[in-house]
């Protein structure tokens, strides 16, 4: 979330950084630069909604923003853009999906770096098997996530149960168990004839 309002907030501390005759307040001689007034209705209230913000910030926070605004100064425009672009969309998604992606976010944040690298490899893993695989995957999962509480708890101690204590579950690609895998149980048993 906060990555996301590095953006609006650069744009604040800069237009707080900038004087006051540039930000649309009268200067002694009676000329106001365009500034503020110069801002659409909607982009108005998101700059004054991002000022609240920074006045709610720790000295900490503010630290933090700033050196993520350098941070985005040097960045090449394409990757800006991909940024911005990705700012948009999740301004347009629900609010509903958008606190999921914060709570998410947060989560992530929270993660051990070991955790966050191990998570980062089976998202690799992931990308790079074929699309059939992918699907066939999300279908397992989804029929999985349909069985009652009492039969999705029998199958993962069933899982673990082929594992040795301490033995670590052979993983697609690390060449362990020779390249074969225990058979997974079916999720959708055939029908009786």
């Amino acid at each position: 979330m906060k990555r996301m309002l590095v953006p609006m907030l650069g744009a604040l501390v800069l237009w707080l950084a900038v004087p006051g005759p540039a930000r649309g307040q009268a200067s002694p001689g009676g000329e106001a630069l365009r500034g503020l007034e110069s801002l659409t209705p909607g982009e108005r209230a998101r700059v004054q909604e991002n000022l609240e913000r920074w006045r709610q910030l720790s000295p900490e926070e503010r630290q933090r923003i700033r050196e993520n605004y350098e941070r985005w100064k040097q960045l090449p425009p394409e990757e800006r853009e991909r940024v911005r672009q990705n700012l948009e969309t999740f301004r347009k998604l629900p609010p509903e999906v958008r606190r999921r992606i914060r709570e998410n976010h947060q989560r992530w944040q929270q993660l051990p770096p070991e955790e966050r690298a191990r998570l980062q490899e089976r998202l690799e893993r992931w990308r790079q098997l074929p699309p059939d695989q992918q699907q066939a995957l999300r279908q397992r999962l989804q029929e999985f996530q349909q069985l009652p509480p009492e039969e999705r708890q029998r199958l993962r101690e069933e899982i673990r149960g082929r594992q040795e204590p301490g033995e670590a579950r052979p993983r697609p690609g690390d060449g362990a168990g020779g390249g074969q895998h225990p058979p997974r149980p079916r999720l959708n048993p055939p029908a009786p004839r």
